[in-house]
């Protein structure tokens, strides 16, 4: 039996439809599978980015803090044990969306270590700055934003810094 070529063709339309079709159904379902997948990635390269952003600029808060309470200590050793004093030079050290308030500062036990001896090691004094979201004023932004896995209670972005005085 011959077909006629009109037949011929609208069969084969039919199967190009049902397979446009079919490709169709597939992009759209893994479209819907790596749409999501793609965006979490960003979301969380762009949130790595933050907090190493956030770390560095605690590690440059801390060397500013100990660099300036060893050469406050330099000019008046009395500062190693005034608190008002150690806030009064840590009340200098600021950086803008990172470093809002002294209390983002402290200093561990035995973070001061003054040796009188001769051949010991230098003096020293040891500072830590700690991101505290919500703290300052103006307020430190909150991080991780958003906070969809309550993370942010158990994220804590600290670094310390250890100046020596000569």
């Amino acid at each position: 039996m011959r077909y006629s070529c009109g037949a011929r063709n609208s069969k084969q339309q039919k199967r190009l439809r049902r397979s446009s079709g079919a490709v169709l159904v597939e992009a759209v379902v893994s479209t819907c599978i790596l749409l999501p997948i793609i965006i979490l990635t960003i979301w969380a390269w762009l949130e790595i980015s933050y907090a190493y952003i956030i770390g560095m600029n605690m590690t440059e808060a801390a060397n500013l803090a100990s660099r300036a309470l060893a050469a406050e200590y330099f000019r008046d050793p009395s500062v190693a044990r005034d608190l008002a004093k150690q806030n009064k030079v840590l009340s200098r050290i600021r950086i803008d969306n990172m470093v809002a308030s002294n209390a983002q500062f402290t200093i561990p036990e035995g973070g001061w270590q003054i040796k009188k001896a001769i051949f010991s090691t230098p003096e020293s004094v040891t500072v830590i700055c700690t991101y505290i979201p919500e703290e300052g004023d103006p307020p430190l932004p909150k991080f991780p934003n958003p906070d969809p896995l309550n993370l942010r209670s158990q994220v804590n972005i600290s670094s310390s810094a250890t100046a020596f005085i000569y």
